[in-house]
C-alpha cells in the first residue's frame, strides 16, 4: 500500500517536473522566439536606421572640414601679410628703406581704394630651393601685380601677395628714403589667379561653407600700416603734419 502511494507520488512529481521543463525550454519545445535570432525584417529596419543616420551626419562633417580648411588658409594669409609688413618695418627702423627696397608708390590717394591686382609676377617666393623656377629675391614688383608664394615647399604657388605704398614724405636733402609712408598688403588665395582683372579689394568673409566661398574674388588678408622713420629730426613733424 505504502509502496504504491510512493510510486504514485513519484509519477506526479515527474509529470510536474516535465511540464516545468517544457515551459522553461529545457526540452527544446516551445522555446522563446527571442532566442531564435533576428528576422529579415528586423535586419532591414536596422540597415535603414543606419543609412538615415549616416545621411544626416555626413553633410555637417563635410561642412565642418571645408570651414576648417578655409580658416587655416586665412590664418596663413594673415601671417604672410604681417611678415611682409614686419620686413619693411625693420628696413625703415634701420634706415635701409631705399626706394628700390620698398614697395612701388601708388600716389597719395586713399591706399584702401587702390585697385586690385591684374597680373602675376614672373617669379616665385618659395620656402625651398625650386629648381627651374625663377625665385623671389625680395626685390619689389609693380603695385598692380601679385607675387606667387609657396608656403609648403612644393614649388607650387599657394597664395598671391600684392604690396604697395603711398608716396610718403622726405626730409630736406633726403631723396632716396622717405621719412613716412603708408603701406598696404593684400594676400589672395592662389585660385584667385583665374579672376585677375575682376578681383575685389574687400576682405573675404569667413563663414560656414562647403567650398571656397568668395576666396576666388576677395583677399584672405588685408593690412594697411603706417611706417615712420624715427631716426631723423624731420620724422616727428612729418608724422604730425606740421613740417614747413
Amino acid at each position: 500500500m505504502s509502496r504504491s502511494l510512493f510510486r504514485f507520488g513519484s509519477t506526479k512529481m515527474k509529470t510536474r517536473l516535465a511540464q516545468a521543463l517544457r515551459r522553461s525550454g529545457g526540452f527544446g519545445v516551445g522555446q522563446d522566439t527571442a532566442e531564435q535570432g533576428v528576422t529579415l525584417l528586423e535586419c532591414l529596419v536596422a540597415i535603414s536606421v543606419i543609412a538615415i543616420t549616416g545621411a544626416m551626419i555626413t553633410p555637417p562633417l563635410f561642412l565642418a572640414a571645408a570651414t576648417r580648411v578655409q580658416n587655416q588658409r586665412s590664418e596663413q594669409a594673415q601671417q604672410i601679410a604681417q611678415a611682409e609688413i614686419d620686413r619693411i618695418r625693420v628696413l625703415v627702423e634701420q634706415g635701409r628703406h631705399r626706394r628700390i627696397d620698398i614697395p612701388f608708390p601708388i600716389g597719395s590717394n586713399n591706399i584702401a581704394n587702390f585697385a586690385a591686382p591684374s597680373a602675376i609676377a614672373g617669379r616665385l617666393k618659395s620656402a625651398s630651393l625650386c629648381m627651374g623656377v625663377i625665385r623671389h629675391d625680395d626685390s619689389r614688383i609693380p603695385a598692380e601685380q601679385v607675387l606667387p608664394i609657396d608656403v609648403n615647399g612644393d614649388c607650387e604657388a599657394d597664395f598671391l601677395m600684392q604690396s604697395f605704398r603711398t608716396n610718403g614724405t622726405f626730409a630736406p636733402g633726403e631723396v632716396s628714403r622717405p621719412t613716412e609712408f603708408t603701406m598696404g598688403v593684400r594676400v589672395y588665395a592662389n585660385s584667385a589667379r583665374n579672376n585677375l582683372g575682376g578681383l575685389s579689394v574687400q576682405p573675404a568673409s569667413l563663414n560656414f561653407t562647403s567650398g571656397e566661398g568668395n576666396q576666388r574674388q576677395r583677399p584672405l588678408a588685408v593690412i594697411y600700416s603706417r611706417m615712420t622713420w624715427s631716426d631723423t629730426d624731420f620724422s616727428l613733424c612729418n608724422y604730425h603734419g606740421t613740417c614747413e
